[in-house]
């Protein structure tokens, strides 16, 4: 007989005793695995938490005058400036939500946007109470999604 006998290892493999060590060995890697992966970002990013992103900004012309919008497709924040003021919100569904501000006309000077038409790169195309229709040009250069934050 062999040293190394084929019928002998697979009894072996088949073994009842063995299968739990197999399977805690695949978990353990993966555990490793994940932990490093997640250790690795925070090296990365400085922190557990990923850094915020900057939101674009959008200069609008309406009827009612000039306003700025700062706002990032696929994200729930955005803001509006004006010469009056300014007015923090979220989208949900490309509609806006003013935090109950929203049909008040005295904090901008006019009505805030109430949904988004349109929006890409380079355009946001808006609609509210008080216009139709209006669009918003990106006059900045496109830049990476993810930056960091600088002191």
């Amino acid at each position: 007989m062999s040293k190394f006998d084929i019928g002998e290892v697979a009894r072996f493999v088949l073994r009842v005793e063995f299968i739990p060590y197999v399977v805690f060995t695949v978990i353990g890697g993966a555990v490793v695995y994940v932990l490093g992966s997640i250790g690795l970002s925070a090296l990365h990013n400085g922190s557990f938490i990923p850094p915020p992103t900057k939101l674009e900004r959008y200069d609008c012309s309406a009827p009612s005058g000039s306003f700025s919008i700062l706002y990032l497709h696929g994200t729930d924040r955005v803001k509006i400036k004006s010469l009056n003021g300014s007015l923090d919100g979220t989208v949900q569904k490309n509609h806006f939500d003013w935090q109950g501000f929203g049909n008040d006309r005295s904090l901008l000077g006019f009505a805030p946007p109430a949904e988004i038409l349109f929006d890409d790169g380079k355009t946001l195309r808006l609609s509210g109470p008080d216009f139709t229709d209006i669009a918003c040009a990106n006059t900045v250069e496109a830049s990476p999604q993810r930056r960091a934050i600088t002191p």
